[in-house]
Parts: C-alpha cells; sequence; structure tokens
C-alpha cells in the first residue's frame, strides 16, 4: 500500500461569504440606486451580483469595481473578495502581492476567510516570503471563528509539525470540527486517522462512517478509500462489487490513484462495462472473485503534507 501525500489548502474560497450571496437573483437596479448613495452594502452585492452572475451576465470587470468602491469604504467582506480577484487574475491583472495586501485589510478587521487567505499565501510564500509559522497564526485567528476551511488547514500543519508543534491529537479534533461542519476534506483526513489510529484511537467503524460522509458530498478521496475498504474488508465485509463501483466513481474525477485502482480492476475483470453502477452488478452478478486483495490497490490517506505547490487548485468548497 502506497500512502497519499497531499496538502489540500482549502484556499481562495468564498466560504465565509455563502451567505451574503442572496438565494435568488437580487433587483440589480434597487442595487445600483444604493450605491449611487455610497451605499456599501449595495456595493458589495452588486460585486457579487456579477461576479457570480445572480440577476446580471456575469462580468468580472464590474464586480472588481463594486468590490474595490466596497472595500475602500472599509468592508471587509469586499476586501476579501476583491483580494481573491486579484489572486485569480479575474477582472483584474493578476498580482498575488495586490491580493495579499485586500486579503490583510480584510483579515485585520476579523473576516475569517481573509485570514484563512493570508494563511494560505504565507504557507505557500505567495506574495509574500514563506512562513509556517505566519501561516499557523492566521489560521488560527479564522479557526477561532469556527471557520471549517481554517481548522482544515491548521489541523494539517499540527498533523505535518509545520509552524507549530506537531500534535496529532489536536490535528484530529481540528479536523472533527471541520467535518462536523461538512469539510469533505476534513472528513477524509479524519477517516484516515480513525482506521490507522493516529490522533484518535483506532476505530474501523468511524473511518467507514466519515469516509461515507464525505463521499456523500462527492469526495473522490473518499470513494477511493470506501473501495479499497470494501475490497479488503477494513470495517465492512468483503463487498467486491460495492469496492468496484466506488473506484469507477473516483476514478471519474481524474485522480490519479483512482484512476490506477480503476485500471487494474479493468484488466483484472474483462468485459466491465464504464457505467459505474452498471459495472457494480456485473462483477457481483459475473465476476464476484474476479480481483480483489490486489497487492496494486492503493488507498489515500496521508501522513505529512506535500510542498504547497500542489495545493493551488484545491477543492473549493464555497456554499452559494
Amino acid at each position: 500500500m502506497r500512502n497519499w501525500v497531499a496538502l489540500f489548502l482549502f484556499v481562495f474560497t468564498l466560504y465565509s461569504f455563502g451567505q451574503s450571496i442572496p438565494p435568488h437573483a437580487p433587483n440589480v437596479n434597487y442595487l445600483l440606486k444604493g450605491a449611487a448613495r455610497g451605499d456599501t452594502k449595495a456595493e458589495l452585492m452588486l460585486g457579487l451580483a456579477f461576479e457570480f452572475g445572480r440577476g446580471v451576465a456575469q462580468d468580472f470587470v464590474a464586480a472588481a469595481h463594486w468590490y474595490e468602491k466596497a472595500a475602500d469604504a472599509g468592508d471587509s467582506h469586499a476586501q476579501a473578495l476583491l483580494g481573491n480577484l486579484y489572486a485569480h487574475g479575474k477582472g483584474v491583472a493578476q498580482d498575488q502581492a495586490k491580493a495579499l495586501k485586500w486579503y490583510l485589510r480584510g483579515a485585520v478587521d476579523g473576516d475569517s476567510a481573509a485570514q484563512t487567505n493570508v494563511g494560505f499565501m504565507y504557507f505557500n510564500g505567495s506574495g509574500v516570503p514563506q512562513d509556517y509559522g505566519e501561516a499557523a497564526r492566521w489560521f488560527e485567528k479564522a479557526a477561532a471563528q469556527n471557520n471549517p476551511l481554517a481548522q482544515a488547514n491548521l489541523a494539517t500543519l499540527y498533523s505535518a509539525g509545520l509552524g507549530v508543534p506537531r500534535d496529532p491529537a489536536k490535528a484530529a479534533d481540528l479536523y472533527l470540527e471541520a467535518a462536523r461542519q461538512g469539510n469533505s476534506y476534513a472528513q477524509v483526513k479524519l477517516a484516515w486517522m480513525f482506521e490507522h489510529g493516529v490522533g484518535r484511537r483506532k476505530d474501523l467503524a468511524e473511518s467507514l462512517r466519515w469516509n461515507r460522509t464525505a463521499a456523500e458530498h462527492g469526495n473522490a478521496v473518499a470513494f477511493n478509500n470506501l473501495g479499497y475498504m470494501y475490497e479488503h474488508g477494513i470495517g465492512v465485509a468483503r463487498d467486491l462489487s460495492q469496492a468496484a463501483r466506488f473506484y469507477c466513481e473516483a476514478a471519474s474525477s481524474k485522480m490519479l490513484e483512482a484512476e490506477h485502482n480503476w485500471a487494474v480492476i479493468r484488466s483484472d475483470v474483462k468485459g466491465l462495462p464504464t457505467d459505474c453502477e452498471e459495472a457494480a452488478r456485473w462483477v457481483a452478478r459475473d465476476a464476484p472473485q474476479s480481483f480483489g486483495n490486489t497487492s496494486e490497490s492503493i488507498e489515500m490517506g496521508s501522513t505529512a503534507p506535500a510542498h504547497g505547490s500542489n495545493t493551488a487548485n484545491a477543492v473549493l468548497s464555497a456554499k452559494r
């Protein structure tokens, strides 16, 4: 078995702004009138409308314009959102230094998402010298506000001993806090810790439960690890048809380890359908012992972080 090593920092996300985005398209004309009177909240909401195409055609240049007006007026949400546009080069020229500037303004004013992104930039050395201690400090501030992304990031630093003393038990506590809020990355990490008895007493039933929960959120790592558990009978009765289904679901994410596991099954079971549900039924009916307990299947877990450059395209967990 080969351990999968990665640090999925949940960066450049909009989690704490999710509740600011209305469930229905806003009245843009009404917002424009408010913005003309200097209403900062109207300016912020116009930025959100243009960034996400709510009630207007998506226009990142317009989003940046309205965010900047609100940001200059001191709105911490707008400051963090404007930093996000600079970090990605959406509607403005990509500029990590300007992204950091706006993130810091929002972070100092207490915006937890801005604090999380400042932490990422220090972790990754983006627009600022790399400093794990500073990364941990900013994650700590956001985690104290119950931001699940910051909790998961801080947990990963404690797990690896980067910028803070290595403390698997504290890492597990933080992952649990984030996992309970629906953060699927933290759910997968917690599942791995329960499976291997790291930071928590070994508990295969809990490992299976958290992997299943993460899979319900569409997490590809969880699908892969469920496949591994069903293939090898870890915490659950061995069921190769279920293993095939979960490996198939994971492979659709284009994750290398998952693609490898699915390719191994397809090479062992000739004529296997490409549809995941059909593949599961086919294995259960026609090839129940054609694969399983192979030395080639790969579980995806983590014992240490990879280099920060692997984090830039991490899963986005914005709730809109």
